[in-house]
């Protein structure tokens, strides 16, 4: 098996979901590649245990009066699982993981139960079932179970015409389960999912912070490393570090797609540094992702970097918020785009939320999609001209927030929305970039709770509580 298929890169398993591509680091055009981290981190990829549910079409075939229940005696399952197995092949390789099919289809009792024993001997990461014929109900019933024994989260698909009548008994937490037509979309969804939850167990967060020492935790829920950093490594590193050839050439990437720029020299010189820093910082802890003390650090902040990080797919929180920074884990590997870490405010009289901070990125449809419009101008909160960036959101579009709340078990907050307007600044105050949006599943915005909540373009709601529900974890 190619590497391709056995492991995915950091910058891979940070290309996410919907639109998430390639088992290889980014390669773009424009400042989009200029901002690569570029950390040669590979990581093992989830293994996914993968069978087909029916009995032989033959075992029907040769009898006029054969009775092949639902979705009916014209069905070729044979056909149908060269077809499904082919695109399991393309999923596997388009995410870096191992989807092992069973060479056999389960047609018995008896070869349900020799899968059944298999997973709780040899647990997978996640099982996937795709059943093809009514009757097999009881041999997934049986899979369900061991599954559910095992600890390992389930992928269960049943064609639109196989099954008729309730299924509320499968919708059930810890399984994912998919009633729909050839749906290759929401089974590569269900891969994804299993995919990330693994990939985020490997990954590790850079913490700069007020520390006497460099120390090492782990998340209690993702399982997520967090390296701890005295800040004072990376204040030194800055000071060291002078404007050569590739700081010049950092410069006039992101100044060039700027439609305005507000900012001195100075200012956007050290922006460059900021990022050639904590780019080199995260190879040396061999990070996925980073956050730091950064409020009150004078030119030193990272605005600008942190902004083309999280463009990239490096996730990137400001004030050293760790619950921020596991969102924005979360929520890139499941979108494929950069999410927003913000402070809430509320519109009351348009009954809408309003979010706004400094660190917001450009490329808010993904690492290979055009730049939303954005200016360059000064921290909002200081006079001492460093440089944040104003993207302007694109009125209309869907959008979703999240917050993750690590523990045992982890809880989940999703809200639904559009956007209604990226106002200027001033008259509107708060930070550097701001959207104002209408929630669409809450009768009153004032419902939105938590602070540093992340916002991403797009219509994710239900992935992120199909991912909840998946792993068990609550809605809030």
């Amino acid at each position: 098996m190619s590497q391709s298929q056995s492991g995915m890169s950091r910058r891979t398993f940070l290309h996410g979901a919907s639109a998430v591509v390639a088992a290889t680091p980014f390669a773009l055009a424009g400042w989009g590649h200029a901002f690569s981290a570029q950390v040669a981190h590979w990581k093992e990829g989830a293994k996914v245990r993968a069978v087909f549910l029916y009995p032989p079409s033959k075992a029907f075939a040769d009898n006029p009066n054969s009775w092949w229940s639902w979705p009916g005696n014209q069905y070729d399952a044979e056909c149908h699982e060269k077809q499904y197995t082919a695109v399991l092949k393309d999923i596997e390789k388009k995410l870096g993981m191992t989807i092992d099919v069973d060479s056999q289809p389960i047609a018995s009792t008896s070869d349900a139960e020799r899968v059944a024993g298999e997973i709780e001997a040899d647990k997978p990461d996640g099982l996937l079932i795709v059943m093809f014929y009514n009757l097999s109900l009881g041999h997934a019933d049986l899979l369900l179970k061991a599954a559910g024994k095992a600890g390992i989260p389930v992928v269960f698909y049943i064609g639109l015409g196989v099954k008729h009548g309730q299924v509320s008994q499968y919708r059930i937490p810890g399984v994912y389960f998919i009633q729909s037509l050839d749906n290759f979309e929401a089974i590569e969804y269900g891969m994804r999912m299993i995919n990330a939850r693994k990939l985020l167990s490997q990954s590790r967060l850079l913490s700069i912070t007020k520390a006497e020492r460099i120390s090492e935790t782990e998340e209690q829920f993702l399982g997520l490393k967090v390296r701890t950093v005295p800040s004072s490594k990376y204040a030194d590193e800055f000071h060291r570090t002078a404007i050569g050839a590739e700081a010049k050439k950092l410069l006039e990437s992101f100044a060039k797609g700027a439609k305005e720029i507000r900012v001195t020299q100075e200012a956007l010189e050290n922006a460059a540094r900021a990022h050639l820093v904590l780019k080199k910082m995260l190879v040396q802890h061999d990070a996925d992702g980073v956050t730091m003390n950064c409020l009150r650090e004078g030119m030193l902040k990272p605005c600008v970097s942190f902004a083309l990080f999280n463009s990239q797919l490096t996730p990137a929180a400001c004030e050293n918020d760790l619950g921020a920074a596991y969102t924005l884990f979360l929520g890139e590997a499941l979108t494929g785009r950069a999410g927003f870490q913000h402070n809430p405010a509320y519109e009351t009289e348009r009954n809408h939320y309003y979010a706004s901070h400094c660190t917001c990125a450009p490329r808010l449809h993904g690492p290979d999609q055009a730049a939303s419009p954005y200016i360059l101008r000064k921290f909002f909160h200081s006079n001492e001209g460093s440089c944040a960036i104003q993207a302007f959101w694109k009125e209309g579009e869907p959008v979703t927030m999240v917050k993750y709340y690590t523990g045992q078990p982890a809880i989940l907050d999703v809200y639904a929305g559009k956007v209604w307007k990226s106002h200027k600044m001033p008259p509107a105050g708060g930070c550097a970039t701001n959207v104002e949006i209408e929630i669409t599943d809450r009768a009153d915005a004032c419902m939105v709770k938590g602070h540093h909540n992340v916002l991403f373009c797009g219509d994710f709601a239900r992935k992120f509580r199909v991912f909840a529900n998946l792993y068990k974890m609550n809605l809030a």
